[in-house]
């Protein structure tokens, strides 16, 4: 569906962000979250059946922190876009999607690898399966980013 313009003389109507927000953001996250990543801690000492890999596990939680970062930039999007849907329209549904965000950004931002390096430590079997829900969480919140500007 295609807006109309306005007629001359007619005040514009400011829908709210566009959709260029969308890739703003995923630059934003990915960037800082490359930042971000040379202050993950590891673990040291030797790995399953004595074998050290340390560069495997450094490049998978590089990898982990930019994805990270990038899903909690997108869900801070997300919060913004409809707390102002929800101020403009008190709609209970807008409500009920703020509780279910801010729910999920919690859990990333208690799950974020920086943190939890600090925090505790991290198991020694990491394998590609982080990346993997990582890379499924960026897109299913890159979507509803984009559907949500609509």
């Amino acid at each position: 569906m295609t807006e109309q313009p306005a007629p001359a003389g007619a005040p514009s109507r400011r829908r709210g962000p566009s959709k260029v927000l969308v890739p703003v953001v995923l630059v934003i996250g990915a960037l800082l979250g490359f930042a971000l990543s040379a202050y993950v801690p590891l673990p040291y000492g030797p790995g399953p059946f004595g074998v050290q890999f340390y560069f495997q596990l450094r490049n998978l939680m590089v990898v982990h922190t930019i994805l990270s970062t990038v899903s909690i930039a997108l869900l801070v999007a997300i919060v913004a876009v409809y707390v102002r849907i929800y101020a403009q329209t008190k709609a209970r549904f807008s409500l009920g999607i703020l509780v279910v965000m801010f729910a999920l950004l919690f859990q990333s931002v208690f799950q974020y690898p920086l943190l939890l390096g600090y925090v505790g430590t991290f198991s020694e079997v990491f394998g590609p399966y982080f990346s993997a829900a990582d890379m499924f969480t960026v897109v299913a919140y890159t979507i509803l980013l984009y559907l949500s500007l609509e």
